[in-house]
């Protein structure tokens, strides 16, 4: 059964695809097709887009910021209270007596 599934499959594969590649063909005799292919010159300034993005890729990198300054504070902050419980047990280590083994 799965055999007839796969040979389904592949069929409707070789379909799609064989009916994608006559759907982007145009003719060559195609006024429009000739249109497009040749050089046109730009309209210089009211050619350029104009995307309203600026806003909101700044307040991307705003974010990425913010995201990257809190990661390294909070790693900042582990740093410094491992670094107080190292202290810690040095000088717990320090006021033990010396013939004290607690091994």
């Amino acid at each position: 059964m799965s055999g007839r599934v796969l040979q389904k499959s592949v069929f409707v594969a070789m379909v799609v695809m064989a009916l994608s590649a006559t759907a982007g063909a145009q003719p060559s005799g195609d006024a429009a097709g000739q249109r497009s292919m040749a050089f046109e010159p730009g309209l210089g300034e009211a050619a350029q887009e104009r995307v309203p993005g600026g806003r909101l890729v700044a307040l991307a990198y705003g974010f990425a910021l913010l995201a990257i300054g809190g990661y390294v504070a909070f790693i900042a902050r582990n740093a410094a209270k491992l670094e107080d419980d190292v202290r810690a047990l040095e000088d717990a280590l320090a006021r033990r007596p010396e013939g004290d083994d607690a091994r």
